[in-house]
């Protein structure tokens, strides 16, 4: 009894007053029938035997970041980092010395402490609806002694009574930022036994990990799209847009990406074009042309020039002239300069919104318009009050590896540099049309943009007639059973033809962000060289990141910073989750040299805009 009431004590720190009651209102008899239902005799050596399975071919995910070219400062310092643990014999296949463990089920509990003395997890986290299994592991278990070893070993406990699939995910989202990133270098999925929630978490654990460790930005990008930003805002309007076409909100828009399902709905394209607005994306703008349609839109995100230099021969086609682009605010100015007629929105979570609001010259930012063009497309339409739409060569994903994209893009022209680019099938989701496709992490994050996306539109009619991934939120249709009313176009095109020829411009001003972001990096840094051990420039990195998020400005630092530093976190966790623990000391002294001159680095690129 003296255990269970130390339990009950512990949980009450955990949960609301609600389920801790419930907890508390179990009665011992009904404990005692849930437990000869669920384990039968011996439960403990049930629980090891468990284990003994898992650890013969464990669910584990490691995350780590490899050299490469790029010359944006995190990278350069992540190459030296790992020319250091690669001296000092990392071993990326090892048992981890640290790690995160997610328990699916707790029962009786006894799986937890057994599988932490054989892997050195830090950090557990307990998914766990049902408070009669909280109950019971209140007669097994000690949760004070199991918090305080994760906290010995520099982690920590989670306990969570989570509800469904998306509850995880955003509470899992949570742990991350408060905690940090080092949380995903090594994370092990344990599941004790099925539900249909604790399933899906489980047969999607690459899907989530990936969607934690995805666009988190980093400092040259965000300083590029604020150049572009400042450029675009003196020559063009940059505005909400909301509903300014609610009244064609029933008129038939097809946004057309370039997946290799494209291929099989171009000649009915061609026959409902004059019926229908047509939105070419990205690169799927030269596939239209080599058929011989001419969008009403074209959708373009890409911040950097190269963007612009790959499909510049389409993008100054004449035949494109009466094209109303629509874009975001941080595109690279040239392109922008080829249309007359243009949309132009914020994005959300940028840096250049961000301060055009403070300087009260912002506006609503279009949200879950990344990471690929046919998300910002789907998002734009939506906001601006179309709620008719058709998705064709929206694939996110791929039967075929070597079938990416439409096999008339430029990604198969040889003398095209998107001809280099290659896919991997890194996991398989669900089909639109059959049960899996195989998809990319890129891609996989898409989908999930696009499905937070239409959640917030419960009103929108989108049918989805590519063969790819299932979206959920829409409609799986075949394109060839759609036909459209030949009313409407040509008025629906002249109102927003005349919407987007008009061009006001401003002037955005940095004030004194910049430099009290190079302050704040000074601080890091003095705070870095003041730290006890390498798990301790782990915690003062990982408490940078949320100190950012403290004060009215703290937006513009944590978009500014963030995502250059997590990526840093990121790499020193996987480094000593995979480094003898002798090697420790003299990885540290070397990372907190390099880490030094990467934060001197950045300080110089922000003294100079």
């Amino acid at each position: 009894m003296e255990l269970i009431d130390h339990n009950l004590r512990t949980l009450k720190k955990y949960f609301s007053m609600d389920f801790y009651l419930r907890v508390c209102a179990q009665k011992p008899s009904e404990i005692v029938e849930l437990q000869n239902d669920f384990y039968g005799e011996g439960i403990a050596a049930k629980c090891y035997q468990q284990v003994s399975l898992f650890l013969k071919t464990p669910t584990h995910l490691s995350l780590s970041f490899s050299s490469n070219t790029h010359t944006y400062t995190h990278q350069l310092c992540i190459n030296k980092l790992n020319s250091i643990a690669d001296n000092l014999g990392r071993n990326a296949n090892s048992k981890p010395q640290r790690g995160t463990l997610v328990i699916l089920g707790l029962g009786a509990g006894y799986h937890i402490n057994k599988l932490m003395s054989e892997i050195r997890y830090t950090d557990v986290i307990v998914i766990e609806p049902d408070e009669k299994h909280y109950a019971m592991a209140c007669q097994h278990i000690n949760f004070a002694s199991l918090k305080a070893e994760c906290q010995s070993r520099g982690g920590s406990l989670t306990l969570l009574n989570t509800e469904n699939y998306q509850q995880f995910l955003t509470q899992v989202k949570q742990l991350v930022k408060k905690q940090g990133v080092h949380l995903l270098a090594d994370i092990s999925v344990y599941r004790h036994y099925s539900t249909p929630m604790m399933d899906r978490i489980f047969s999607d654990f690459k899907q989530w990990r990936n969607g934690f460790a995805s666009m988190w930005g980093y400092l040259e990008d965000e300083l590029l799209g604020l150049k572009h930003t400042c450029e675009n805002y003196q020559n063009t309007r940059v505005g909400a847009h909301e509903n300014i076409f609610s009244e064609f909100s029933s008129f038939p828009v097809l946004i057309v990406g370039n997946g290799p399902s494209l291929d099989k709905d171009l000649q009915h394209i061609k026959t409902q074009q004059d019926r229908a607005l047509i939105v070419s994306c990205g690169t799927s703008l030269s596939t239209l042309m080599k058929v011989g349609v001419t969008p009403d839109f074209h959708i373009e995100m890409e911040r950097t020039s190269v963007n612009f230099e790959i499909k510049e021969d389409e993008l100054c086609d004449p035949r494109i002239k009466g094209v109303v682009l629509i874009t975001l605010s941080t595109i690279y100015p040239k392109l922008m300069q080829q249309f007359d007629r243009r949309i132009v929105f914020t994005k959300g979570n940028d840096l250049g919104a961000e301060l055009a609001s403070l300087s009260c010259k912002g506006s609503k930012p279009l949200y879950h318009c990344n990471p690929t063009v046919t998300n910002m497309a789907v998002a734009a339409f939506l906001r601006m009050g179309f709620n008719n739409i058709v998705l064709l060569g929206c694939d996110y994903g791929y039967i075929d590896q070597n079938k990416h994209h439409s096999q008339l893009s430029s990604y198969y022209d040889p003398n095209n540099a998107l001809s280099n680019v290659s896919f991997d099938n890194e996991m398989a989701v669900m089909g639109n049309f059959r049960p899996h496709v195989f998809t990319s992490r890129i891609f996989n994050e898409a989908r999930s943009a696009q499905e937070r996306l239409l959640a917030q539109y419960p009103l929108a009619q989108v049918k989805n007639a590519s063969d790819g991934a299932f979206i959920e939120g829409t409609q799986p249709v075949e394109f060839t059973e759609l036909c459209f009313s030949s009313n409407g176009k040509s008025e629906v095109l002249s109102k927003i033809k005349e919407y987007a020829v008009e061009h006001t411009g401003s002037k955005l001003d940095c004030g004194a962000y910049f430099s009290h972001a190079n302050e704040r990096l000074n601080s890091l840094k003095q705070s870095v060289g003041r730290a006890n051990s390498v798990t301790g420039v782990v915690s003062i990195l990982n408490a940078f990141i949320v100190g950012l998020r403290e004060n009215k400005d703290s937006l513009i630092y944590e978009i500014l910073l963030s995502g250059s530093i997590k990526y840093i976190v990121g790499t020193i966790a996987s480094h000593i989750n995979h480094l003898p623990l002798s090697s420790w000391t003299d990885y540290d002294t070397q990372m907190r040299k390099e880490l030094q001159s990467m934060l001197d680095a950045l300080m110089k690129k922000l003294s100079h805009g």
